[in-house]
């Protein structure tokens, strides 16, 4: 209650602020136009007194003026509109003026394996006063399958973040099959990428928009295929319209471990060099995630792997384990 109300109270300070500006605009406008009224009066009057001026003359004078005045009058009251658009605006800078990613840079061959090596990676931000990652060491190699564990807050999202790309270090140095992350077109390495991150979730489209992103390449037997092997073909075969089925913003209106395996499906039916993963089967039952684990750990697949679970079944499978404590790696 004291929060809404100092939220309230400020909206109200903002308000009166707002609105005072209008009022005292008005009044102005109100002086103006006695101002030029009376002017208009009095130097007609004379004019007219003095024969310099006939009543017709007058009279036409002072039509000009009313509707210069009014012209005037309705730029004024419009101002109270053209300060809400200015608002708005502001506020909207504030959510998406962020700088656009260069769209340019060196292209990693699209043949080749990726490589990715951390190298005395730090990660800090303003609000925190200690950093959030601090001398990472870490190399992906090609056919990797590398588990990261750890507290809550010790850093594990942000180590993901960092290498896609998405965020850049603060100190030290990302390369890329021996490329600086920073000198790459940001854009089609993420395309050798497959991502299935905690805070994703279905966007309103069709299930075949879904899983391709419009990707032409992607062929709807691949995309059976993929089903298939992660436990989404029931889920298929009970949609009245196959791949053209309209699915819910935000995973709604479905099973959660539905909308985690369509995130799934996304990230591996382009066949991606490197399969980034968060928490991909939580709250999954323990058969069916060793199953989804073991197709996607076999060795036919060509793509490395990073993986943050808590699910001990990746403790086997995986070549490479890495523990987080408060940003640094332990283990």
């Amino acid at each position: 209650m004291q929060k809404s109300d100092d939220l309230v109270d400020d909206y109200l300070k903002s308000r009166e602020s707002h609105f005072r500006i209008l009022v005292i605009q008005f009044i102005q406008m109100i002086g103006f136009k006695v101002l030029v009224t009376a002017g208009l009066l009095l130097i007609g009057g004379v004019l007219v007194l003095d024969q310099r001026m006939n009543i017709g003359q007058f009279v036409a004078a002072e039509i000009i003026i009313i509707l210069v005045i009014n012209s005037v009058e309705k730029l004024i009251l419009g101002l109270g509109s053209f300060y809400d658009v200015l608002t708005s605006i502001e506020k909207l800078g504030q959510v998406i003026d962020k700088p656009i990613e260069s769209q340019t840079g060196e292209v990693v061959h699209s043949g080749s394996s990726l490589r990715i090596v951390l190298k005395d990676v730090n990660y800090e931000v303003k609000e925190r006063n200690t950093p959030i990652l601090k001398a990472i060491n870490l190399a992906i190699e090609s056919q990797d399958k590398i588990l990261v564990k750890g507290e809550s807050g010790a850093g594990k999202s942000s180590l993901l973040h960092l290498i896609t790309g998405v965020i850049l270090p603060t100190s030290g140095y990302i390369y890329v099959n021996d490329l600086s992350i920073e000198s790459l077109h940001i854009n089609k390495y993420r395309a050798q990428l497959g991502l299935s991150l905690s805070t994703e979730t279905p966007f309103e489209g069709t299930i075949r928009e879904n899983v391709t992103f419009g990707n032409k390449d992607i062929s709807d037997d691949a995309i059976y295929e993929v089903f298939k092997h992660i436990g989404l073909t029931e889920f298929l075969q009970q949609q009245p319209k196959g791949l053209n089925t309209i699915l819910k913003p935000e995973g709604k209106q479905m099973a959660y471990t539905i909308a985690k395996k369509i995130v799934l499906a996304r990230a591996i039916v382009k066949k991606p060099k490197v399969l980034i993963l968060e928490d991909p089967l939580d709250q999954f039952k323990k058969n069916e995630a060793k199953q989804i684990i073991d197709f996607l750990i076999d060795e036919r697949h060509a793509w490395s792997m990073v993986v943050v679970s808590n699910n001990d079944y990746w403790d086997l499978k995986c070549n490479k384990h890495i523990v987080l404590n408060k940003g640094e790696i332990v283990h």
